[in-house]
């Protein structure tokens, strides 16, 4: 009883009093819009194009109305207590491409500058093995701990770090980022086998495997960018092991009528996405189907546009979220 109470009253502070408020939670950054940069196969034309360093295929320009910060200048997230406000990677990683993509937009070398500035904070920061770690537990993951979703993301940041400064260090922290994407999570990695279809994917929490597909998703975009821009082999087979088993992992996150987040056996509640988390993995797959011009990806990407925009589906959704959010987390 007195955890459902904490969850509700934190639950209900976070996506309700908070905003109300206009005090900063955590959802004062994750919900902030981050639509798709590539929709069409004419925008990835342009994408390629791109000189000297493209534009993420996300945009997180309006990321950068997010304005709490540490000592350092870099963007902190304010968890419940006793965890406090904590360094995000990927969070960090977000905002960093946002930086770089108001920079590509606009000339104005100060964004430049302060996306240099993440660069350097987080170049430092890499462990021997390649990790950018969090210092923080979060539920079963005890600190450190590290995520294939924030590594990916930052190699997305290295690799844009490279492309306009030609400092092959930035190449090697990118490459360093993704290398561990080859070892399984057993081994301190974060290879995982998709167990319904036997088939490998990427795990953006391995101390407590649960397949969170949006997270795997976002991998792989920034996993298809190194494999363009660098064109080495290595990369090329990661990307083409993820988008293949993205394609036999999809309909098994699907209820028939909405998306799934993950696939956490430890509940009897599916984890059905928010209404906002099926919106996000729209603008994913929208990507995703121009890089692989995969039918199945296409067909998902459509199916979930006519289920988003079902007022009924996406009130079922939201009720069944907030439901499972109270009883578990």
């Amino acid at each position: 009883m007195a955890n459902l109470i904490k969850n509700t009253i934190q639950l209900t502070n976070n996506y309700f009093i908070a905003p109300l408020r206009q005090k900063t939670s955590t959802t004062s950054f994750w919900y902030l819009s981050e639509p798709a940069n590539i929709k069409t196969e004419k925008e990835l034309d342009s994408y390629k194009d791109t000189s000297p360093s493209p534009f993420f295929l996300i945009d997180y320009r309006k990321k950068l109305k997010y304005t709490l910060k540490n000592n350092d200048d870099i963007i902190v997230l304010p968890y419940n207590k006793p965890i406090g406000h904590q360094i995000n990677p990927e969070a960090a990683f977000q905002y960093a491409l946002g930086l770089h993509d108001q920079h590509h937009f606009t000339q104005d070398n100060f964004w430049l500058n302060e996306f240099f500035r993440y660069v350097h904070y987080f170049a430092v920061r890499q462990t021997a093995k390649g990790h950018w770690q969090y210092t923080f537990d979060w539920y079963a993951a005890k600190a450190p701990w590290s995520s294939a979703l924030a590594q990916a993301r930052g190699a997305a940041v290295m690799l844009r770090a490279y492309l306009h400064s030609h400092d092959d260090r930035y190449i090697q922290i990118a490459k360093k980022a993704v290398q561990p994407f080859q070892t399984s999570i057993e081994d301190g990695g974060f290879l995982h086998i998709f167990a319904p279809e036997k088939c490998y994917y990427f795990e953006e929490y391995p101390p407590i495997p649960t397949g969170v597909i949006n997270g795997f998703m976002s991998t792989l975009m920034c996993l298809w960018e190194l494999s363009y821009w660098l064109q080495e082999k290595w990369l090329e087979d990661l990307w083409q092991i993820g988008i293949q088993s993205l394609e036999k992992m999809l309909p098994h996150y699907s209820t028939g009528w909405w998306s799934l987040y993950d696939l956490d056996e430890r509940t009897p509640i599916q984890n059905v996405n928010s209404p906002r988390y099926h919106l996000l993995e729209i603008h994913y797959l929208q990507v995703l189907k121009c890089l692989s011009s995969s039918k199945i990806i296409k067909d998902e990407y459509h199916k979930r546009i006519k289920q988003y925009h079902n007022p009924l589906l996406r009130s079922m959704a939201l009720g069944k979220k907030i439901v499972r959010k109270v009883l578990y987390k």
